[in-house]
């Protein structure tokens, strides 16, 4: 079975010990990164854990793979003969995409003695894609076993969504299934961890969601709609027991720059009524950027969601 229990993260390291597999991991001598064998034994050498080999590799990965965007435009540089080829040659480039980074982490841990899988499926990477259909399998990632349950990680992710002066975004690190499957849809629904899968339509009517949602505190049971018709008037809901500002934009569909748009929000126990005015006519992109209620005077808005629009 590949049921995982939903929502829930396995029992592991507190962040100080996390702190110390991090630091053990980025401080790896290049003697020991030659091979993915003599790397994988290295660093799983004080490990305790199936978890504790997880973390680790996952915390040299990020430090130390680059996210390839040169490869990204080059079919030539991403084909492979065989997998353990491409994991081995990522490893001494030391960059990679998502197909890189899945089958070198899935082999270091094959190494260890730890269960692992690549995945591939559709990936929701663009606010171009709210609410509308995922046409291309073009993504890859993991799933891995720690005490006979199987949870999800996707490193390319966790590389590439890093906040400036960070080596990772930790979202992506056994991340709930319920919470993955908002943005990564596998081609065998198995992998999804679900007891109820989602199907592919359910998927690609779904608007973009950025980690900060689930970070902020937001309902795993997000809005399902992410394309909207808007009459000069519109209402979003979300549901979060924190006290949160917000902001909303509006932009031409595929352009990236909004402009503010009028809101009102209510809220009502967990749930927050955010009412938009939008003038603007023919489809567009709306963003709804938040920021938790504090005593500062700055605030940090981050995106949490996009939606397609169609205005009327």
């Amino acid at each position: 079975m590949l049921i995982s229990t939903v929502g829930m993260r396995p029992e592991g390291r507190t962040n100080d010990e996390y702190s110390r597999i991090d630091a053990y991991a980025r401080t790896t001598p290049d003697s020991y990164a030659r091979s993915i064998n003599t790397l994988s034994d290295y660093l799983t050498a004080p490990a305790r854990t199936d978890m504790d080999k997880v973390r680790v590799i996952y915390a040299w990965m990020v430090s130390h793979i680059q996210y390839d965007l040169a490869a990204a435009n080059s079919a030539y540089r991403q084909k492979y003969y065989s997998e353990k080829e491409y994991a081995t040659r990522v490893l001494q480039k030391r960059k990679g995409l998502c197909t890189g980074y899945a089958l070198l982490f899935k082999y270091l841990l094959k190494r260890a003695g730890v269960d692992a899988a690549s995945i591939r499926g559709y990936a929701r990477t663009d606010d171009k894609e709210s609410g509308l259909p995922v046409a291309v399998v073009d993504h890859e990632w993991n799933a891995v076993r720690i005490d006979n349950e199987w949870y999800l990680l996707d490193l390319a992710w966790a590389v590439s969504t890093a906040e400036e002066g960070q080596s990772s975004n930790d979202f992506y690190f056994l991340t709930p299934p319920d919470q993955f499957v908002s943005q990564h849809f596998p081609t065998d629904p198995r992998w999804q961890l679900l007891a109820q899968p989602v199907s592919k339509p359910e998927f690609d009517r779904f608007p973009k969601l950025y980690a900060p949602y689930f970070a902020m505190g937001y309902s795993p049971d997000f809005p399902k709609n992410g394309q909207i018709t808007i009459n000069r008037q519109t209402q979003l809901t979300f549901q979060n027991p924190n006290a949160i500002d917000y902001l909303c934009t509006i932009s031409r569909f595929g352009q990236t720059k909004g402009v503010d748009i009028p809101i009102s929000v209510t809220r009502t126990d967990d749930l927050h009524l955010i009412r938009l005015n939008v003038s603007a006519q023919g489809r567009g992109t709306l963003r709804v950027f938040a920021a938790p209620v504090t005593q500062s005077r700055s605030k940090h808005y981050e995106c949490i969601a996009s939606f397609t629009v169609n205005s009327l």
